[in-house]
């Protein structure tokens, strides 16, 4: 069945391609089957039969939809939408799609009503729509017992698919209530709904941070959200309105109004599921937001997934459980779970949460589980620490790699360490006549080495730069904001040079540490995981200079940290020596044989 269910949306969406863009084939498509449904229930079938005999017939079934529309208000604005193009399209071939429905295989209403639920799943995202992976969806509706639940409520609702989801696992109906500001979406949520004959609800087309209130229920049991990634605060803050008590969201980046409107929402019992980039774990400027929901013991659980659990991008997905009156277990203190290797191929265009992750997950949050390298529950007390950041990855891998070693030593204590500058376009152009400093960036570390090659030359802006923002030896050059972290350690034979603010210097002590050892620590498998865990960012990763303090590198005894340490400089030295050579006796041999082949002629 799901086989030929899939190539009939295929056919249906090529079908309509030549003539209407991929949304309106989607719509199209969801709209005649949305027909083929409403025929097979008592209550519409007659109705739905006066729309079908005037597909061809636009000023007709512009009547119908309006009488229907009229007639039955739960679908007030959905046919509409979907069969808009209908109306300025009348044609035999609509009436062909029509007929194509009709196969023996998907006859009855439950037919039809899992027919809908994949062409929204298969069409979703040619209309804009980021739809919540069924993975998550399922995973979110496991974590409450849905028959202790009154109510519950989405203010990004999307396509309702974790609502939907929730509704599967019990015959027990709650009320929903659902905000969406996409107007399609929003349609297309109201006829899954009517489809999934779910009774009890109210699906709003509104900003979720516009002011009022609303209607009927204000407080709910559940509250969940998948966050759109590119949701923006935009409206003027009103210092008064009551949601934003923890603190004023920001513009740049809405997820924490968003959960503050959550929060806001849940009743004496509630709970509220977030999913979320991990940029609203780390990032800095909201720390205090962070800081005041922790302190008030709202943060129950934090879970990070695998990457690429959506068709459309590939970064990772953070789950963000919040609780009023948590039980006693959990009080003072919040439960973190990594789950990011729990991740499976599904397509090839996405991954998928792995059924042991799942299973894993699930009873790390409801039985506490504390397993090493996969869940911990850390007190309130240490979190100001770690700046209040809400990243599992960070207090579990860190400290479970730490422990790797017998004894360690913070980063602070055996280097200074300092960010590059900042250098804006125009200033480039007045630093660089009479320049006689390499200006180097990411681009310039390459394979352990800084490479000076194609590198603009300036001068010093001040004085106070040559000791802040030069290299000398033994230096280690670490990437501060890129794709990936690449670490170089300065050579004897470094050229003059100041360091761009996407880079940082750590000058190693050497009475403490040798910066040898540490550069080979760094680019190791457990150096290399222990950054991992102090990244920021969503897309672009960031390490700040306070994070990469707090590294723990192991320390050894001094006559091994000397001996190891100098054979280490050796080798590194002896080896850039040897490409160096190799490189130059390339190049000589290379232009005796051009020059053999007359190539260099005319040069």
């Amino acid at each position: 069945m799901n086989n030929k269910m899939n190539i009939l949306i295929n056919h249906c969406f090529d079908y309509l391609r030549g003539t209407f863009s991929k949304q309106q084939a989607f719509l199209i498509t969801l709209g005649i089957a949305l027909l083929k449904w409403m025929e097979k229930t008592e209550k519409y079938a007659v109705s739905a039969k006066l729309i079908s005999n005037a597909l061809t017939d636009a000023d007709h079934l512009g009547q119908e939809i309006k009488r229907h529309e009229e007639q039955f208000p739960e679908f007030k604005g959905i046919l509409n939408t979907l069969l808009d193009k209908l109306t300025e399209n009348p044609a035999d071939y609509l009436k062909e799609l029509y007929s194509e429905m009709n196969i023996k295989e998907i006859r009855t209403k439950e037919d039809f009503q899992e027919l809908i639920n994949k062409i929204v799943q298969t069409g979703s995202w040619e209309s804009g729509i980021t739809k919540t992976p069924a993975c998550i969806a399922r995973l979110i509706s496991r974590f409450d017992d849905i028959t202790n639940i009154n109510s519950f409520a989405d203010f990004s609702a999307g396509t309702s698919s974790i609502a939907l989801e929730i509704f599967k696992q019990t015959h027990h109906q709650p009320f929903y209530y659902a905000e969406e500001i996409n107007t399609t979406a929003y349609l297309i949520s109201k006829l899954l709904m009517i489809v999934n004959e779910v009774k009890n609800y109210q699906i709003v087309n509104k900003d979720p941070f516009s002011e009022g209130k609303l209607d009927g229920i204000q407080k709910f049991d559940l509250i969940v959200s998948d966050i759109p990634r590119n949701l923006r605060y935009h409206k003027a803050l009103n210092p008064n309105d009551p949601r934003f008590r923890y603190g004023p969201p920001s513009k740049a980046n809405a997820e924490w109004a968003l959960i503050q409107n959550m929060i806001y929402h849940m009743n004496s019992r509630g709970k509220a599921i977030v999913i979320g980039s991990k940029g609203m774990l780390v990032r800095g400027y909201e720390s205090m937001i962070r800081a005041a929901i922790v302190h008030e013991d709202l943060v129950e659980c934090v879970i990070t997934l695998p990457d690429n659990l959506y068709e459309d991008t590939n970064i990772g997905t953070e789950v963000l459980i919040l609780k009023r009156n948590k039980p006693m277990e959990r009080k003072g203190g919040v439960l973190f779970i990594n789950a990011s290797k729990y991740g499976v191929r599904l397509n090839p265009y996405q991954h998928t949460l792995t059924g042991l992750g799942v299973d894993k997950i699930l009873t790390a949050y409801h039985s506490n589980f504390q397993e090493e390298g996969f869940s911990k529950f850390v007190p309130i007390t240490e979190m100001e620490e770690y700046d209040y950041r809400l990243n599992p990855v960070e207090y579990i891998d860190f400290e479970s790699l730490k422990n790797q070693f017998d004894k360690t030593i913070p980063l602070s204590k055996i280097a200074q360490i300092t960010r590059g500058v900042n250098i804006s376009k125009n200033e480039l152009e007045e630093l660089e006549p009479g320049g006689e400093y390499h200006y180097i960036s990411i681009r310039n570390i390459d394979g352990g080495c800084v490479n000076y090659e194609d590198t603009p030359m300036i001068r010093p802006k001040s004085w106070d730069w040559n000791e802040k923002y030069t290299i000398e030896t033994g230096d280690i050059i670490i990437t501060a904001k890129g794709w990936e972290v690449k670490v170089a350690i300065v050579d004897s034979d470094f050229k003059d040079s100041i360091i761009s603010s996407n880079l940082t210097r750590i000058r190693v002590n050497r009475w403490r540490y040798n910066p040898y050892i540490l550069f080979e620590f760094l680019q190791s498998d457990t150096g290399k995981r222990m950054l991992a865990s102090l990244q920021t960012g969503t897309t672009v990763t960031l390490i700040n200079n306070k994070q990469l303090s707090r590294l723990e590198v192991p320390m050894y005894p001094k006559d091994i940290m000397v001996e190891i340490g100098r054979q280490l400089e050796i080798n590194h030295n002896t080896y850039q020596k040897r490409i160096k050579n190799a490189e130059r006796e390339y190049e000589e041999k290379r232009a005796v044989l051009i020059e053999k082949l007359g190539l260099t002629k005319g040069l």
